[in-house]
């Protein structure tokens, strides 16, 4: 599935890229001068920058790291909840799920909707042909009844007599791999607001080494009023001036507690609610709330507004799709989380699937549905956790998701957030092929404490709000901007990987300021599990993923040429920043350069 290489501190460019060799650029630059082999050398470079580049931090050997390798635990792979149970009981059966899924489709590896659309037809017949023995069964079976169908984890939601019907019963059917809990999912910010919401968080809200939410009369602007300190601390306002885009174009599912769309910044473009079994409540717009204000939150800084005249939200101009998945009692489920994202995929089609939501520890379930929402073309992005060090949750710690860890205004990370090298053995026991023995959580870092965003059940209050929930959507903010500013082109690895391989290591930096010669091996990093690769930043990961986006089409019937405006002085980037970039020599020259850096990783 990934593309993602081991960083190995033995090697000379540790999990960071470096400088190609002198001659390589050499001969680069003399390519560059055959203006006839521009767009073939940029469709190469996308095409390499696709195969190197690093989506999650990964280490080969326990040597690499500093930290000590940590357990995870993980008790529902362990037993199944019918041991020892009476009773009705609920639990999700599982079945052989696709080994290689982004093998898939029409155009392996393709970001067109046909691809996407061919994927989810190909997962869709799979889970219902290894379902079809399984259903059989519960309608000859008295004491088991089928709930809810999940193709995206092929999986049966299945509510089972525990007195009669006993787990060797369901593992004895054709297909089925595993039976296991619904189990129970929470925000990974859960702070109480002033108007005295129940708090879930895990542990004291009183200090500020853990999440923690205050209510704000007003949100604290720059002096120009433009923008709020955490997307100034990624450069959010950087990257629309400089790719002319603020997310149009591009689709973002929140999956959370939902989002108030009567907040003056909300602005939705679609809703749905799913209960604890899987089942679809709503997806009238109308609907849309959030009880809790953790997806408001969290929906404000992916795509909020800036009506109060300080933007709140990274990517203002992307269709906002909501997804609440807490709608009964407060709680969310496994099979909840896995019929949003199968909504997302499919009814939102969103580009990125924002999840600021977990349960503690290593849970392998959870690797089937995220390898399938990135074969289907979504960047899966979710917080790391609330632990501190040496923990993490899941989906977050799945090696394909794009995990995100806090850092605070000063780029520090806090306590609070989580971070684990794992053990993929120990954690997961049995895993894909194509990851690594060993990798790190988290992938990379954004702003998580102090954030502020839209307070729900509010048309004009913001609330300041800490966690890895709030740096979360930084993250999956820059990743629209990337889809926007390529106009869809570039796939989902490709957006991963720009993020991932622009972001800044403060050890990596630090060692290249004080350095005479920036591109010695030495004064990079590995990724660890504080930082992951580093701060995202997103003009370089925008810029990262325009790069190596594959060009535009050249019209063939008559249409409007692509190359840029004859008319743009010499040095005027003015005109440029509003062109979709892909063809012409500055594209090239930038594709090339981020190949060369690209293939100068360790394999």
């Amino acid at each position: 599935m990934s593309d993602r290489r081991s960083a190995n501190p033995t090697d000379q460019s540790p999990g960071r890229p470096r400088t190609a060799p002198v001659a390589f650029l050499l001969a680069v630059v003399a390519a560059l001068f055959a203006g006839a082999m521009l767009v073939a050398i940029a469709s190469s470079g996308a095409a390499a920058a696709d195969t190197a580049a690093a989506d999650t931090a990964a280490v080969d050997t326990a040597d690499s790291v500093d930290t000590t390798i940590g357990t995870v635990s993980d008790d529902a792979n362990e037993t199944t909840p019918l041991d020892d149970a009476n009773g009705t009981v609920e639990v999700v059966v599982r079945f052989t799920p696709i080994e290689d899924p982004e093998d898939r489709g029409s155009d392996p590896g393709g970001a067109s909707d046909d691809q996407r659309d061919a994927v989810i037809t190909d997962l869709r017949e799979h889970a219902a042909a290894e379902q079809d023995a399984f259903d059989e069964f519960a309608a000859a079976r008295e004491g088991v009844t089928v709930e809810r169908e999940l193709w995206l984890a092929n999986a049966v939601v299945v509510t089972v007599d525990a007195d009669a019907v006993s787990s060797d019963a369901l593992l004895s059917v054709a297909n089925v791999t595993a039976v296991h809990e619904n189990v129970a999912i929470e925000p990974l910010d859960s702070a109480a607001s002033a108007r005295g919401s129940v708090a879930m968080s895990h542990g004291p809200s009183t200090t500020t080494d853990s999440p923690s939410a205050t209510p704000s009369a007003q949100i604290e602007a720059d002096p120009s009023g433009r923008s709020t300190a955490g997307l100034r601390q990624i450069g959010a306002p950087t990257a629309w001036e400089r790719f002319g885009t603020r997310g149009e174009g591009a689709t973002v599912a929140v999956i959370d507690t939902g989002a108030d769309p009567r907040h003056r910044d909300i602005d939705l473009d679609g809703w749905a609610a799913f209960d604890q079994h899987g089942t679809l409540v709503s997806d009238d717009l109308a609907d849309a709330s959030d009880r809790d204000g953790h997806g408001t939150h969290v929906a404000g800084t992916v795509a909020g507004g800036n009506a109060s005249g300080t933007h709140i939200g990274v990517a203002p101009g992307a269709d906002l799709h909501a997804i609440d998945v807490f709608a009964e009692n407060e709680t969310a489920t496994f099979a909840g989380v896995i019929a949003a994202m199968e909504y997302a995929t499919t009814t939102s089609d969103a580009d990125v699937l924002q999840l600021s939501l977990g349960s503690p520890g290593a849970f392998r379930e959870f690797v089937g549905p995220v390898r399938n929402a990135r074969a289907a073309g979504a960047v899966v992005v979710v917080a790391a956790g609330n632990e501190g060090e040496n923990t993490s949750t899941s989906p977050g710690n799945v090696y394909d998701a794009l995990a995100v860890g806090a850092v605070d205004n000063a780029g520090e990370v806090p306590p609070f957030s989580s971070g684990q090298s794992i053990d993929t053995a120990v954690a997961f026991e049995t895993y894909p092929d194509d990851w690594p023995a060993m990798y790190v959580v988290p992938d990379v870092t954004a702003p998580g404490v102090g954030v502020v965003s839209a307070d729900a059940n509010t048309t004009a209050t913001y609330v300041r709000r800490q966690g890895t929930s709030m740096a979360a959507p930084h993250v999956a903010g820059i990743a629209a901007l990337a889809v926007a500013a390529t106009d869809g082109r570039a796939d989902d690895a490709t957006v991963q990987a720009a993020i991932v391989e622009t972001a800044v290591h403060p050890a990596a930096a630090t060692a290249a300021a004080d350095a005479t010669d920036v591109t010695d091996p030495t004064n990079m990093t590995v990724p660890d599990d504080r930082y992951g690769y580093g701060v995202v930043n997103a003009p370089a990961a925008v810029g990262a993923a325009v790069a190596a986006a594959p060009p535009e089409p050249t019209p063939t019937d008559g249409g409007t040429d692509s190359t840029p405006p004859d008319s743009v002085p010499a040095g005027d980037d003015s005109a440029s920043d509003n062109w979709t970039s892909g063809f012409g020599p500055v594209a090239a020259i930038v594709a090339l350069a981020t190949v060369a850096l690209a293939a100068a990783r360790v394999r």
